[in-house]
C-alpha cells in the first residue's frame, strides 16, 4: 500500500515540562494496575500498530524528548527511537523545530512528516490509519484531524512545509501552518484527538469513564 516516493516520518512529542501535571505526564499509568501501559507506551503501540496495517516501519517512529529524557530513556531503552531535544525547555515550537531538523540531518529522501502528541489518549491505529491513507491518497496536501471545528493533531506536512516547521519557536506548535494554508488542507474527522491529558484529574477522569479499558 505504501507508496514508493512516500517516505513518512514520524515525531512522538513527548518533551513537555507537564507542569500542571504535577509528575511525568507520560509515563504516567493509563490504567490503575501495576502492569498498565503508560501514555508514551500506549501512543507507541498505537502508531506500532497502524504502520504495520500499511506496511511501514515502525523504525519511522522518533521520539521527541526534554527534560525526562532519562527517565524516558529507562523505560524504552532504544537510543534510535529517542530523540533529545535540548531546547525542549523554551516551547512546543522549539521542541517541533529541533526534532524536524534532527530528522533531515539523520535521513535522506523524507517526503512527510506527522506531529503527534503523546498525551492525546483516546487515539487508536485506525485514527492514525485513516490520517495516513489520507495522506498517501493525497500527497501533496496537508492532512490534519478535525475535532468539532478546530483544526488538531496528529498533522502530516508534506516536504514543501519541513521549512516552516523547522523554523517554529516559541509555545504555539504547528498550527499556525494549518490555518494559513487551509486551501491546501485536507481534514480527517478524528473525535478521539480532541482528548488529552493535562491535569491528574484529567487522568482520573480518564480511568473513571472508561473503567480502565483501552
Amino acid at each position: 500500500m505504501k507508496h514508493p516516493d512516500y517516505n513518512l516520518k514520524i515525531v512522538l512529542l513527548a518533551a513537555g515540562k507537564s507542569e500542571r501535571f504535577n509528575g511525568i505526564k507520560v509515563l504516567a499509568k493509563l490504567q490503575q494496575q501495576e502492569t498498565s501501559m503508560t501514555l508514551l507506551e500506549h501512543a507507541l503501540q498505537q502508531l506500532s500498530l497502524a504502520l504495520k496495517t500499511l506496511n511501514i516501519s515502525n523504525k519511522n517512529i522518533r521520539v521527541a524528548t526534554g527534560r525526562y529524557h532519562q527517565q524516558i530513556s529507562e523505560l524504552l531503552d532504544d537510543p534510535n527511537l529517542l530523540d533529545y531535544c535540548e531546547a525542549a525547555h523554551l516551547g512546543l515550537g522549539h521542541t517541533i523545530a529541533q526534532s524536524v531538523n534532527n530528522l533531515l540531518n539523520d535521513h535522506k529522501c523524507i517526503s512527510h512528516i506527522m506531529i503527534t502528541l503523546a498525551d492525546q489518549v483516546a487515539l487508536n491505529a485506525d485514527d492514525y490509519s485513516l490520517l495516513i491513507k489520507q495522506s498517501l491518497a493525497l500527497p501533496e496536501k496537508l492532512v490534519c484531524a478535525k475535532a468539532g471545528e478546530e483544526l488538531m493533531p496528529p498533522a502530516i506536512f508534506p516536504y514543501t512545509y519541513f521549512t516552516e516547521l523547522a523554523q517554529l519557536k516559541g509555545d504555539k506548535g504547528a498550527k499556525p501552518i494549518l490555518y494559513n494554508n487551509k486551501d491546501k488542507l485536507e481534514t480527517v474527522s478524528i473525535a478521539h484527538a480532541e482528548k488529552d491529558i493535562d491535569t491528574q484529574q484529567d487522568l482520573l477522569d480518564w480511568h473513571n469513564n472508561n473503567d480502565g479499558i483501552l
